[in-house]
């Protein structure tokens, strides 16, 4: 019996080709449907950038400004705007917070918060306050920074006095915030209180010449953010 033999229609024929375009085209499709999806990721990154500086960028230095924030001649009481703003939902609260996220989120830690009080050059020496002539800061400094009294009873005898009173007075009123948050970063950290008296200009433009007359520019306070480091004495490698 003689053997059949089956043709296959010619649009039937098997062909190692057709398989190939076929995988090709697949393949074409998926790595277009995963461009689509990077460039759609970056778009979102550009319009919605994250929280993040660059290792070469600079935190912020938060300026307050005496134009905004006067403090009464000679005082180191907070003025009402200054002590709203610091407080709950205050705008250099939220300033302060924001900027610890940005040093944060670049693989850098901050410590401690140091709030540095500038003052002019007016000579508040012969100030009197308390019925007292002179500074009271090395009988009642202590007592203010544990909390035991308020700024007030404080008497500068210079301006490196009056620079560290209302920079303590910034630093009082940020633990009273940080006393009322149950958690988050800004419930880790420590505050200093340092007098940059009347020395240095804004913006870090050097040591400012004598000038004695009152000039708001000068007065103000500056908030810093910095990591602790391990204390070291020079030619002991312990």
């Amino acid at each position: 019996m003689p053997r059949r033999t089956r043709s296959l229609p010619m649009n039937e024929t098997f062909s190692i080709w057709t398989s190939f375009t076929d995988l090709m085209s697949n393949a074409f499709m998926i790595i277009t449907l995963l461009l689509l999806l990077v460039i759609a990721r970056n778009s979102k990154n550009i319009n919605n950038p994250q929280i993040g500086i660059g290792a070469d960028e600079k935190p912020t230095i938060i300026e307050l400004p005496a134009a905004k924030y006067e403090f009464p001649s000679g005082s180191a009481v907070l003025p009402r705007n200054l002590k709203t703003d610091i407080g709950q939902n205050g705008i250099i609260l939220k300033e302060i917070e924001n900027n610890i996220k940005l040093i944060e989120n670049s693989n850098k830690k901050v410590d401690v918060i140091e709030v540095i009080g500038h003052t002019d050059g007016e000579e508040v020496g012969s100030l009197k306050c308390s019925n007292q002539n002179g500074g009271n800061l090395d009988t009642k400094l202590e007592e203010v920074a544990k909390g035991n009294k308020d700024v007030s009873i404080l008497c500068p005898g210079s301006n490196a006095d009056l620079g560290l009173m209302r920079a303590l007075a910034v630093v009082k009123e940020l633990q009273n915030v940080q006393r009322q948050r149950k958690s988050g970063l800004f419930k880790r950290l420590k505050f200093r209180a340092y007098s940059a008296a009347q020395l240095l200009l804004p913006d870090d433009q050097g040591f400012a010449s004598p000038d004695r007359s009152d000039n708001p520019k000068r007065r103000r306070i500056e908030i810093r953010f910095a990591q602790l480091g391990q204390y070291k004495t020079p030619g002991n490698n312990r």
